[in-house]
């Protein structure tokens, strides 16, 4: 039998990683609302390696209104799940109500996509000793197999 202890290490900063995106959630903390996952690395090295992540949502500095920055790193995860996503966004006739349920239907289509990423280490600004992973900013995106359709192929002369 293995042993049951298992020490939280930091992956190595620019690796690669194929990772499961699980549990998003809307959350409210210190930085506004943002949006909370879980990140499972699910091949390779550092398989079962866990760390969570934050997209956040930008806010208008005169009034205060939540947006979805374009390029940022909440827009690139729910543009994996929304392909309409720009489309709704602009939509100048999109009602708070509606605004508020596909964002929470989109985040809710995040839970168990598949992602390729680099992995980045972010460091606290009040404790510089306490690191931990992130994904790094525009490096992640679905993760398309491989191998996947590759016995499909017409491999004949």
């Amino acid at each position: 039998m293995g042993s049951r202890l298992r020490r939280w290490e930091l992956i190595p900063e620019d690796t690669p990683i194929v990772a499961t995106i699980n549990d998003p959630r809307i959350v409210h903390g210190q930085y506004g609302r943002q949006v909370q996952a879980q990140i499972r690395v699910i091949q390779g090295e550092h398989k079962g390696a866990e760390f969570r992540e934050w997209f956040s949502f930008a806010a208008d500095k005169d009034d205060g209104q939540e947006f979805v920055s374009y390029g940022s790193p909440l827009y690139n995860a729910l543009a994996m799940v929304e392909p309409s996503l720009d489309e709704v966004l602009d939509d100048d006739n999109l009602t708070e109500k509606q605004y508020q349920k596909f964002i929470k239907q989109a985040v809710n289509k995040l839970d168990d996509v598949t992602i390729m990423a680099r992995v980045g280490i972010k460091a606290a600004k009040n404790n510089p000793e306490k690191k931990r992973n992130i994904l790094q900013q525009g490096s992640f995106g679905h993760y398309l197999d491989p191998e996947e359709g590759f016995e499909d192929l017409d491999m004949s002369p």
